[in-house]
């Protein structure tokens, strides 16, 4: 993995939702649906990643696979099952909840 500039906004339409990007600004690769259900994105920070970055909730490795095959990550927290839609239809449903690596 090359060191690389990676972009991070935030969703103001959804709670705990992220957006990281290889590109500042530059949102013509994100599907549409994608991008009206994330609505419109706030720039929040830039970091470095490399390696031996240490990211709080997302996997350098699977950020830098991601943003070389599609261009972006996506990250939704769901530290509040509350906000989890999917989880609480599977719990309905008699299945067990995915955990946060299956989201992503």
């Amino acid at each position: 993995m090359q060191e690389r500039i990676v972009y991070v906004y935030k969703s103001l339409k959804r709670d705990k939702a992220y957006l990281y990007l290889k590109e500042k600004d530059v949102f013509s690769h994100i599907p549409s649906a994608l991008l009206d259900a994330f609505g419109a994105p706030h720039f929040v920070l830039m970091f470095a990643l490399h390696e031996k970055r240490n990211l709080p909730k997302v996997d350098p490795i699977a950020l830098d696979r991601a943003l070389d095959q599609k261009g972006y990550f996506l990250r939704i927290d769901i530290d509040d099952e509350e906000n989890n839609l999917l989880n609480i239809e599977r719990k309905r449903l008699g299945l067990q909840p995915l955990e946060e690596p299956f989201l992503k």
